[in-house]
């Protein structure tokens, strides 16, 4: 009995191991109780902008199928053990992971707002039920292309010819259709022919190059993926820092400048092209420490906020502002400007600035004398314009906060506005541009709306530009000078119009500015043009005419030209004599 007892274990056993072995061997025979494994896809490798191939590109083959795997020994059969452990339990298994999401579309992203997906159905079982295997997309039709949205530019290609490789994966019967659309084709653009997979296409010079691939199951477009790419000269940068014959000129407020304690630093960029055109921000770059700061403000001095960091380590630290502009002939500069930024914190003194009150436009010049104000670390100068203000003595309304969306109203003090006289030729032009009138609020005090629809108070930061932000988001940095001015004309009076950003009433500009207590003519005079005609004994006037406003400015007198006399006719001993230009006569005698 004892021995049928051992017999039976034994083969119990050894059952148990050929079992194991069994399974472990498997995997190696190609079986699986899962779904199918997909094959792996051919990526298409996207177009380089740093480089870009001359010579048609040689697209993926075709994923190969895997090997068959081979049929794995036969086990031995195991030793019979002489005394069986107990066999320890087998680990549970990991819970499988959800398979990876498929990649979306190429050049389209995830829409944010877009609700969570919808997993599949689950079950009450801890960890969730085992996941569902997919079918593989092997089978689906796809567009396979090395084009990208991007920019390349003229250097990178060979008779401005763009190689590139375009194919339908899994075709099925369907088709692929590639169009191009720039200023040579037709307006709906035109299609290109193929050599096999791989297509060539002539971009144009300074424009966006559009791209329309379709996939096409007869008549059908089943699939529609679009490119741009914009073909453009090669811009200046650190190894290269002018391109063209005439590069553009960059202005800032960095030179000469080597450190800040000014956190918030705003730095004020002017790009003008060799014409005289002042470049528009779409044509500018700045980069802090290689990463590119956007939004600017103004126009078209452009205002680019810094934000320096902490110091990594100790009090100060060195970072690198470069600055590219280019123009749309070729012409391009880069300049780059190291600034170290010392550390001091939020509400210590970074150093002093000053704000000047000016009221030209009114014919009060500037009636306080500058204001020095301490400059403190993340403090607005919104705060600066009130302590001056109430060092002056006078009460303000503003709205908004001194720190979100400041914009000073009104200023007013005991008698301050009984005797306005502005200027006439200031007054001539308000006639002429056509703005409402309004009248005076009340002699104490002097605001926005005040005499004409276009009046209030605007800042300058140096006295030439003006801020496209308001106070509340402007950081004075040590040595700066602020000048608060009353405008009568959305700025056209006092150089700041283009800050405003509107267009308003029938002139662009007054030429000229009321400032500092003095007007500064700024017309561009042509050559003198006669206005009255001189004749035989009066003289004549000539005078100069702005090209751009039209004013008349100064005359001179053109001299009398004089008889012109001719003889005429002789008679009774005197020759007559008669003026060619106005027919008067005088006689003489006959010598």
């Amino acid at each position: 009995m004892k021995n049928r007892k051992t017999h039976l274990l034994r083969g119990l056993l050894v059952l148990l191991a050929a079992a194991l072995v069994l399974a472990a061997a498997l995997p190696g025979l190609g079986l699986s109780t899962g779904g199918p494994t997909p094959l792996p896809q051919a990526q298409a490798d996207p177009l380089r902008p740093e480089g870009q191939s001359q010579s048609p590109q040689t697209p993926p083959d075709q994923p190969e199928e895997p090997d068959t795997p081979q049929e794995p020994d036969t086990p031995e059969e195991p030793q019979e053990p002489e005394q069986p452990d107990t066999p320890d339990q087998p680990d549970q298994p990991d819970t499988p992971q959800d398979p990876d999401t498929p990649p979306e579309d190429p050049g389209q992203d995830p829409d944010p707002d877009a609700p969570p997906k919808d997993d599949g159905p689950r079950d009450d079982t801890p960890g969730g039920a085992d996941p569902t295997p997919g079918p593989s997309d092997d089978a689906s039709p796809r567009i396979v292309t090395d084009l990208c949205s991007g920019e390349i530019t003229y250097d990178q290609l060979t008779g401005d010819t763009l190689h590139f490789y375009a194919y339908i994966l899994n075709a099925n019967g369907q088709t692929l259709k590639v169009k191009l659309r720039n200023s040579q084709t037709s307006q709906n653009g035109q299609y290109l022919t193929a050599d096999g997979r791989n297509y060539q296409a002539r971009l144009c010079r300074g424009e966006t190059n559009y791209f329309t691939l379709y996939r096409k199951d007869g008549n059908k477009t089943v699939q529609e993926v679009n490119y741009a790419i914009r073909y453009a000269a090669q811009k200046a940068d650190e190894r290269h820092p002018t391109i063209g014959d005439h590069p553009p000129t960059i202005v800032t407020n960095l030179e000469g400048v080597t450190e800040t304690t000014n956190r918030n630093f705003t730095l004020t960029v002017q790009a003008t092209a060799y014409t005289g055109r002042s470049l528009p921000e779409s044509n500018i770059q700045v980069y802090l420490d290689g990463k590119r700061v956007l939004q600017p403000t103004g126009n078209p001095v452009f205002e680019y906020q810094l934000r320096f960091p902490d110091p990594f380590s100790g009090d100060s630290e060195a970072h690198t502002i470069s600055i590219r502009a280019w123009d749309g002939q070729g012409n391009s500069r880069y300049v780059s400007y190291r600034i170290i930024y010392r550390f001091v914190d939020t509400g210590d003194v970074i150093g002093t600035a000053y704000v000047v009150l000016d009221i030209t436009t009114m014919g009060m010049g500037l009636p306080e004398e500058p204001f020095a104000v301490q400059v403190r670390q993340n403090v607005p100068a919104s705060y600066a314009v009130m302590e001056a203000l109430e060092e002056w003595g006078y009460e303000y309304e503003y709205s908004g906060s001194p720190d979100v969306g400041f914009y000073l109203r009104r200023i007013s003090r005991a008698g301050f506005m009984d005797y306005p006289d502005i200027p006439e030729n200031l007054w001539a032009k308000i006639l002429r541009d056509g703005l409402n009138l309004t009248g005076q609020h009340d002699p104490d005090s002097l605001g926005e709306f005040d005499y004409t629809q276009g009046s209030g108070w605007m800042y300058s930061i140096g006295g030439q530009t003006y801020a496209g932000k308001g106070l509340s988001n402007y950081f004075l940095s040590s040595g700066d000078t602020l000048y608060l001015r009353f405008t009568l004309a959305y700025g056209k009076d006092i150089g700041g119009y283009d800050a405003t950003g509107g267009n308003y009433g029938a002139l662009s500009t007054y030429c000229g500015r009321w400032i500092n207590g003095q007007y500064i003519d700024e017309h561009r005079w042509g050559q003198p043009q006669q206005t009255t005609a001189p004749d035989c004994t009066h003289p004549g006037q000539a005078a100069v005419t702005c090209q751009v406003c039209g004013d008349v400015g100064r005359t001179q007198e053109i001299p009398a030209l004089g008889h012109d006399f001719q003889e005429t006719e002789r008679r009774d001993g005197v020759i007559i004599y008669t003026c060619s230009r106005c027919g008067e006569r005088k006689e003489e005698p006959i010598p």
